[in-house]
């Protein structure tokens, strides 16, 4: 029964979260690419006279999530695939917050994605909200080899 124990995890989390997925594929250089937005968006706040958001795991959890979900179908949206919006992402990871945005995307690389959402303006106030003091980043390959990428910032209460 043990080596049951993962696939069960997988299925439990599954059918607890419809947005979950085990097998959500990530590119081989996410690490890398996941730290050069963070650095990026960053660079952006310093540059406004803002301090630089904190990486959290939650908000993290969130934002995988949701680029795996939408990796998963193919298309962006501020929607999940099971209907979720950002509130009930957050709920669902067990952030609670006062202050919550997101960014969605699907770039190519990692810069296209920070340069993207700095040159849109209403993505770039979320990046530049001086409501947020931490951020989560998550980025998914699809089975169209495009990049889902999402940022979610947050003050928590």
């Amino acid at each position: 029964m043990p080596a049951f124990r993962p696939l069960l995890l997988s299925l439990a989390l599954a059918m607890a979260n419809p947005a979950f997925s085990a097998d959500c594929a990530k590119p081989a250089e996410a690490k890398a690419m996941l730290a050069q937005v963070t650095a990026d968006i960053n660079g952006y706040r310093q540059a406004a006279g803002l301090p630089a958001l904190v990486n959290d795991k939650k908000l993290a959890k969130s934002a995988q999530a949701h680029a795996c979900d939408m990796a998963g179908q193919g298309q962006f949206s501020h929607f999940g695939s099971n209907g979720s919006d950002l509130v009930r992402r957050l709920k669902d990871v067990g952030y609670r917050f006062r202050s919550a945005n997101e960014n969605i995307g699907r770039f190519r690389t990692a810069k296209t994605a920070s340069d993207w959402w700095c040159n849109s303006a209403p993505h770039r106030a979320n990046m530049l909200s001086p409501k947020i003091d931490e951020m989560g980043l998550g980025v998914a390959l699809g089975a169209d080899q495009q990049l889902y990428w999402v940022m979610v910032g947050g003050a928590a209460k």
